[in-house]
């Protein structure tokens, strides 16, 4: 993972214009200091997503959602914060040092040149299909499948024609010959040595990570040869385990729908898109894996996938079912009528038919078990069969709720003891390693302690004016356990840029911390910058008379305590009285 420097992250930062970069994808108006509009991670009709522009933060108050540009970018595209950084940086034309690469790792000049050659295939490709005549058998093909000009150039759908060399003499011109080669849209002549291209005569699909640049190609022909499809081959900015078709276009409609529709092929995708539900992506010619599920569930945890009627299909949801669990989801499966898939019941039937399977779709586990209960309606064996595979499925739930629910109803289902199927359930857990659960969407933070509420203000204040800290540092004086008191207190006695004193505190907040901090940094409370030694006044109080209530509590505890020792006792009854007259009046 590339690391930058906290002046260079500074800088980002500080070219990178949040409005901006919000208003791309929500539109926002302006309202007093902020700005306001419709959030972008839930559905809702009433704006609650606030943008404050001076400190560079957002908050929802509907769902909690909140952070910097740096958190609206990572959550928005599903990136890593390395990731986060490179993206604006690209975007504000400002140059990152060279990142170290792993042994063996292509170096960032190598990945530009493959994602060029990858993008010039692209755009010649669909050249093809538009401005020439050899793209005239797919203009009719695409035409007879209902798919519009507007979705087809959505998916910047192509075309590649049947001369052998054309796409390699594009590359030639461009010197990205060895990247097309790499990327497998050429091949070499074993007598030659000449590259020729390896689509032809073929409707092309590229395939675009989650932020839009193509990393690898399907190509379906029009015919009656074989292979129907083919594709590009693994590369090192491409692993189709790792990818899943058609996210670029849906990721934001995932977001709004708050759900991902699953298909299993690239017009199925185009189709649905088309019909209205932009929230749908597809696998890459192989069963779903357990990494496309954990990227999808960077958008939304309710992952919807679809499966033929038939035998072929019942097969493949139980297969889905094992890799969903795998990678710490339960997962829905919605079942399309025999002799249809996602394409065909939407021409034939319209958008409505679609709805009515997807309304119908239940979660894969429930479906389970009801195939196992059916199957163990017959001998001893078939059922004590159906209740070993129950627990092997029970072994694979990590969720302490999700598996209780599931092995009570479960044990009423197969009419196997509870308990028998809980204690088999663990021990399959324990012959396999669990699988890591997706971390769980930020919620609304939820009502917190005055001496909680302190720390984040003062946090909030160190953030917003930095000729604070020192004062901030200085009076937090007492020993403290608090993780995050304890970095803000280091973080103000050092001279530190901004985005390293956040850096240095925001890892040791909760998610409902820092949901709170977010609301702090775009609220009025903060907004007047004559108020903020007040301010810094009555939240170092706060926190210091958290502090002595804290000590007063385990004083009296050892006061009235029988396990001390009479003068031990005493000396605590006195510091009782001690700090009871430095706290005041105050009802401790």
């Amino acid at each position: 993972m590339a690391l930058y420097s906290q002046d260079k992250i500074e800088e980002i930062r500080s070219r990178a214009d949040i409005v901006e970069i919000i208003g791309a994808h929500v539109q926002l108006r302006r309202a007093g200091r902020n700005f306001t509009g419709l959030c972008p991670f839930h559905n809702e009709k009433t704006p609650s997503f606030s943008v404050n522009p001076e400190r560079g933060f957002f908050h929802c108050f509907g769902c909690g959602a909140g952070g910097s540009v740096f958190d609206f970018v990572m959550r928005m595209d599903a990136l890593t914060f390395p990731e986060a950084i490179q993206t604006l940086a690209r975007r504000y034309g400002i140059a990152l040092p060279q990142p170290i690469a792993s042994p063996g790792a292509p170096s960032a000049e190598e990945r530009d040149a493959l994602a060029n050659a990858n993008q010039v295939a692209a755009e010649f490709y669909a050249h093809v299909l538009w401005n020439t005549p050899d793209g005239a058998i797919a203009r009719e093909y695409l035409k007879g499948r209902d798919i519009t000009v507007e979705t087809a150039k959505s998916f910047a759908l192509g075309f590649a024609p049947a001369r052998p060399a054309n796409l390699a003499a594009a590359l030639r011109k461009r010197g990205l010959v060895p990247a097309g080669l790499k990327v497998g849209l050429l091949k070499q002549d074993d007598r030659s040595g000449s590259p020729y291209d390896m689509f032809r005569a073929r409707l092309m699909f590229p395939i675009r990570d989650a932020q839009g640049r193509v990393v690898a190609f399907g190509g379906r022909v029009l015919d009656d040869r074989l292979p129907k499809y083919i594709n590009s081959p693994e590369s090192p900015i491409y692993s189709k385990a790792r990818t899943v078709y058609g996210l670029s276009e849906a990721r934001q409609a995932i977001t709004k729908a708050d759900r991902a529709i699953i298909v299993e092929g690239y017009i199925d995708v185009i189709a649905l898109a088309q019909a209205g539900f932009k929230e749908t992506v597809a696998s890459l010619g192989t069963s779903l894996t357990v990494e496309q599920i954990r990227l999808l569930a960077r958008y939304t945890k309710n992952l919807l996938a679809c499966f033929d009627g038939d035998n072929a299909g019942r097969k493949a949801s139980m297969r889905a079912l094992e890799v969903f669990l795998d990678a710490g989801m339960l997962g829905r499966g919605a079942f399309i009528p025999p002799g249809f898939d996602p394409d065909t019941l939407v021409r034939q039937h319209g958008a409505q038919a679609m709805t009515e399977v997807l309304d119908q779709a239940e979660l894969l586990v429930e479906y389970f078990l009801h195939e196992q209960a059916a199957a163990a309606s017959g001998s001893v064996e078939e059922r004590a069969r159906s209740a070993e595979r129950v627990a092997q499925i029970l072994g694979k739930i990590t969720n302490p709720f999700e598996f209780d629910l599931l092995a009570r109803k479960a044990s009423g289902m197969l009419g196997i003891d509870e308990e028998l199927l809980r204690v088999e359930g663990r021990k399959a857990r324990q012959t396999k390693r669990p699988a890591a659960t997706p971390p769980a969407p930020r919620r609304q933070a939820r009502a917190i302690d005055a001496g909680s509420q302190a720390k984040l203000a003062l946090i909030a204040l160190a953030l917003l004016w930095p000729d604070l800290r020192p004062e901030v540092g200085a009076r937090i004086d007492f020993p403290t356990s608090d993780d995050a008191l304890t970095a803000l207190v280091e973080a103000c006695r050092s001279e530190l840029l901004d985005s390293a004193f956040e850096a240095a505190v925001m890892p040791h907040l909760s998610d409902d911390q820092r949901v709170r901090l977010s609301e702090l940094m775009v609220g009025p409370l903060l907004a007047d910058e004559a108020k903020k030694h007040i301010l810094m006044e009555d939240y170092l109080k706060a926190l210091a008379e958290k502090y002595r209530r804290d000590q007063l509590r385990d004083l009296r505890r050892a006061a009235a305590g029988g396990s001390v020792d009479p003068m031990t006792a005493t000396a605590a009854a006195q510091e009782v009285i001690t700090l009871r007259r430095q706290g005041g009046r105050r009802d401790y």
